[in-house]
């Protein structure tokens, strides 16, 4: 694990060398040639900062449209059939955690008349002590269904084994960790009764209290899927499956399945589901709560994982969003923001810093390069992140985090969002030197 760490670290250096020190130069030689190009270049990425911001004020605003469950015609009103939750999970790492989780699957949820089944796919190197325990959990619980997807090195290849095994109409996703309400399943199935075809609920962090790092996932994950999730779905009906808490008819799911070769497995289904036509929708009133990685290390692979299989996910499926016929120029628009626009933005914004060192070298000095523009945008922009922190607030499901953990994110929100980027640009890094490697989460038990 240390020399894992060590080679992150070279990575870093190699992404600070390809976006600031070299473009320092550039810029600081376009500058001695032309002068123009700089204040001209500064303006032009200080308008991105202004033009990312104006886009998440639209969306966090949004959501005061508060999107309730209204019964259209479309909706046949018929009660949530069977159901299969499949839950996935890698033994050795979430032995602490996976028995809780189907102990209130089992116990707690609220079961459709024609029942359901809980499918535990698991792969392991080794036969684990846990799989006795959880044999005698099968023996007391008939539903339960286990199944050691042999061979498997992924989450994708676990599910795809499930899928195969599933009986219900309607099939619940969740990880290892994730602890879902009672009332998840009558929830999703007014969406799926009405015509959509996956529900996509909230996911809180429950682990908040075990360290810094997990106090600010626990209010980023109120602001991504109390805030933005929800905001997208209402204003442009259309939404995605975020890799557990999702609820597919089945037969949808059975078609769509996952993809082996893709590190975020779940926006890839997505895009692939949106691309054939299928309809997704957040609820965010379907509540299930989550482990957050407690370490900076933890965070640094989680998060690179998951824009690494962004930017898969942007190069593969970009031109056909534009090209489908299931997508109007609106929805067309948002998944441009998110796909093309996101992976261009993260490389553009960062060259603000190299053209101001540039400035510097020039001028000799350190000077702030200000106007009533740069004033403006920079008020505008350092201003978006308390605004989205204070929504999410208001929006928060029970129970809500304290008011001093919002005040925390607040201040150190400029801070992580340099963090995410440094992020991103190391998966940008990773995927063209076609470095694909899972680490996988530790989990403990909350």
């Amino acid at each position: 694990m240390r020399m894992g760490r060590l080679e992150e670290w070279f990575k870093v250096l190699e992404v600070l060398l390809l976006i600031v020190v070299m473009p320092t130069i550039v810029f600081y030689l376009l500058g001695c040639r032309w002068p123009i190009v700089l204040p001209v270049s500064y303006h032009v990425v200080v308008g991105l900062f202004i033009l990312q911001s104006a886009l998440s004020y639209w969306y966090t605003t949004s959501v005061f449209t508060n999107r309730k469950f209204i019964p259209l015609p479309a909706a046949q009103n018929k009660p949530v059939p069977r159901t299969t939750f499949i839950v996935s999970a890698y033994l050795p790492n979430e032995v602490s955690v996976v028995e809780e989780t189907l102990l209130n699957v089992l116990r707690n949820v609220e079961r459709p008349a024609e029942g359901m089944e809980v499918i535990l796919v698991y792969n392991t190197p080794s036969l684990e002590p846990i799989e006795i325990k959880l044999r005698e959990l099968a023996y007391q619980y008939p539903e339960l269904v286990l199944a050691n997807a042999y061979g498997s090195r992924s989450k994708s290849e676990n599910l795809n084994y499930a899928i195969d095994l599933t009986t219900g109409s309607m099939i619940a996703l969740i990880d290892a960790d994730h602890r879902v309400s009672a009332d998840c399943l009558s929830r999703a199935w007014r969406w799926l009764d009405e015509g959509y075809d996956v529900a996509q609920g909230l996911c809180k962090i429950r682990n908040m209290e075990d360290s810094f790092i997990a106090k600010i996932v626990g209010i980023e994950f109120e602001i991504i899927y109390g805030v933005n999730h929800p905001s997208r779905s209402i204003v442009f009906d259309t939404s995605l499956f975020g890799g557990s808490n999702g609820y597919w008819k089945a037969e949808v799911l059975k078609k769509v399945r996952f993809s082996e070769n893709m590190l975020t497995e779940d926006i890839d289904s997505t895009l692939r589901g949106i691309l054939a036509g299928y309809r997704f929708v957040h609820d965010r009133s379907i509540v299930s709560t989550e482990l957050a990685p407690t370490t900076g290390s933890g965070l640094w692979f989680q998060r690179k994982r998951w824009s690494q299989g962004w930017f898969q996910c942007s190069v593969r499926y970009q031109w056909a969003i534009w090209r489908t016929k299931y997508l109007n120029l609106a929805q067309k628009f948002l998944w441009t923001t998110l796909l093309l626009w996101r992976v261009s933005y993260d490389v553009l914004s960062s060259l603000l810093f190299p053209i101001v060192f540039a400035f510097w070298f020039r001028a000799g000095k350190i000077v702030l390069p200000v106007d009533a523009y740069i004033v403006f945008a920079f008020f505008f922009t350092m201003l978006n992140g308390p605004y989205q922190t204070l929504v999410a607030f208001k929006n928060a499901s029970k129970p809500r985090a304290p008011v001093k953990d919002y005040f925390l994110y607040s201040f150190t929100v400029f801070a992580y969002t340099l963090f995410k980027t440094l992020v991103h640009l190391a998966a940008i890094r990773d995927e063209f030197a076609k470095e694909r490697s899972w680490v996988v989460s530790k989990r403990s038990v909350v």
